[in-house]
């Protein structure tokens, strides 16, 4: 007797899911788009392009963004953690300024910079030109 009790709230339960999805699908949408919205808004005349658009500066940003992860690598392990909340912290100020294009390309660059083999000979270049960086655009 037990075992009928459990094979039939199994089904029961088995209908109750599958007509759930089933009137989901055929149900008929709450907020039908809007007709009379534009598909793009014009930008002023005297609006400058943004930089995230431009190759040369987003190939700039890479640069930057290896060196970054380069010098987390080179760091003692104790400030490896601050070396990433620096990078995170020129990567927010780029996506504030720049764009979120700019600020994935420079936050894929510090990844690339921090798992890829590289020579840590280079390692005194890479923390000098992240100090010039830290200087001019973070401030420090």
């Amino acid at each position: 007797m037990r075992s009928c009790q459990i094979q039939f709230f199994a089904l029961a339960l088995a209908c109750v899911t599958l007509t759930g999805q089933a009137l989901a699908q055929n149900a008929p949408a709450q907020n039908p788009p809007a007709q009379d919205v534009p598909a793009q808004v014009a930008l002023p005349q005297d609006v400058p392009p943004a930089p995230g658009a431009d190759q040369s500066f987003l190939t700039g940003l890479r640069r930057v963004g290896v060196m970054a992860g380069q010098v987390v690598e080179c760091s003692a392990d104790a400030d490896k953690q601050a070396k990433i909340a620096e990078a995170m912290e020129l990567a927010n100020k780029i996506a504030i300024y720049f764009g979120l294009k700019a600020a994935f390309n420079y936050v894929g660059a510090v990844g690339y910079g921090s798992g890829h083999a590289f020579d840590k000979a280079a390692c005194v270049e890479s923390i000098n030109g992240w100090k010039e960086i830290q200087n001019k655009y973070l401030n420090k």
